[in-house]
């Protein structure tokens, strides 16, 4: 068999176990990202079949548009009427886990592994998001009760715009080669790249959403609005990209704008959308696992152990602190805070910043495989009602 008609077998075969994994996590409740990951190590590292760690740099784009795929998915599932009702304590609830989980990985971290103080923060910032895909297909296999449901959706979505605005910032820093203190300067400037990144990406989003979908609106089945709304898409964030804002805030709002306008969506934009998204996250999950080196997770062993730790003893400390409305769910709260999408999209873009990118992915890889294996155990810890 040729070279090429081998990786197109490969890639056939993928594409299939991806679509029998997502009935499966669906019906039956299981973490699509553990058999991706799964899948991905048997094809890399175990078989030699995948090797995408030869190719990094060309993946990165397919890669980034899986991000914008699933942010605009997660924007169009918001219903901005019931969640401001009750969108303060998630709010704040996701914003200080996701704080949190920065400050300690990057606190002990820069003294495990010598880091220098961006890089540490980077990598916190890194595993900061959970994620929501693989939380809802599992919700719905547990008699959750609705108000914990929708804390934990609204929380995600915060922690994960969060994570990936400060992964912007702290590029920013690396990209430009400023020197990051902790002084009143640097500080300051900080926070205005933040707050520029969010509000101006997620004003392009709103105004750019709503241009896009009224010109949809007009066009027949036969224009194929679907693919004009996904090219658009894709436009809206390279432009926000372009001029120094957060496209993840952009592809956010513009999914926000389309889930909540009155104007009724083409239901073709959903059903190729949520297909188009299967394939790109299949494959970004794929490549995770494939790019694992066992011989640096041989030698990362206690490193990810810690990592793991540390990521979780934020996620409690938030919650004993900062959560209290469901304080008899608190080990729900924790174990409910899988590592995802957000955070494999993010690490396989920037891990190439660091000193020492293999051990990141390893390090990252470990965090997202054990907290999808912990979603497991949420039935059998807790029976909620």
């Amino acid at each position: 068999m040729s070279q090429v008609a081998f990786s197109v077998a490969a890639i056939g075969l993928i594409l299939l176990l991806g679509v029998l994994l997502k009935l499966l996590s669906e019906r039956r409740g299981y973490p699509l990202t553990l058999f991706l990951l799964l899948l991905g190590i048997i094809v890399g590292p175990v078989l030699g079949w995948f090797k995408p760690a030869e190719s990094l740099t060309s993946v990165s784009s397919f890669i980034t548009l899986a991000l914008i795929l699933v942010l605009f998915d997660a924007g169009m599932g918001m219903d901005l009427k019931k969640i401001s009702k009750s969108f303060a304590a998630p709010f704040a609830y996701g914003t200080i886990t996701a704080i949190l989980t920065v400050i300690f990985v990057a606190v002990i971290f820069k003294l495990l592994l010598g880091l220098e103080w961006v890089f540490a923060l980077l990598l916190g910032s890194l595993l900061a998001s959970t994620d929501l895909t693989i939380i809802s297909p599992i919700f719905r296999n547990l008699k959750v009760r609705p108000k914990l449901r929708e804390y934990i959706e609204i929380e995600s979505s915060v922690n994960s715009i969060l994570a990936a605005v400060m992964v912007v910032v702290l590029i920013n820093f690396i990209n430009t080669g400023t020197q990051l203190s902790f002084s009143i300067n640097v500080l300051s400037e900080g926070i205005q790249t933040l707050l520029y990144n969010i509000f101006v990406g997620a004003g392009l989003g709103v105004m750019l959403g709503y241009a896009i979908l009224k010109f949809i609106k007009r066009l027949t089945m036969g224009e194929m609005p679907h693919i004009v709304m996904f090219g658009a898409l894709f436009f809206t964030y390279a432009l926000s990209e372009i001029l120094g804002a957060s496209g993840i805030a952009t592809a956010l709002a513009v999914g926000i704008v389309f889930g909540n306008s009155r104007l009724k969506v083409p239901s073709i934009i959903k059903s190729f959308g949520g297909e188009m998204e299967l394939i790109l996250v299949t494959f970004v999950y794929v490549i995770l696992g494939a790019i694992i080196s066992f011989e640096v997770m041989k030698t990362a062993i206690l490193p990810a152990i810690l990592l793991i730790g540390v990521v979780y003893l934020a996620r409690f400390v938030a919650t004993k602190y900062f959560a209290s409305q469901f304080q008899q769910y608190n080990k729900f709260l924790v174990l409910s805070s899988p590592r995802g999408i957000t955070c494999a999209v993010l690490t396989l873009n920037y891990a190439n910043l660091f000193p020492n990118p293999e051990l990141i992915i390893g390090l990252v890889f470990s965090v997202v495989l054990v907290s999808s294996f912990s979603m497991f155990a949420l039935p059998k810890t807790l029976a909620v009602k």
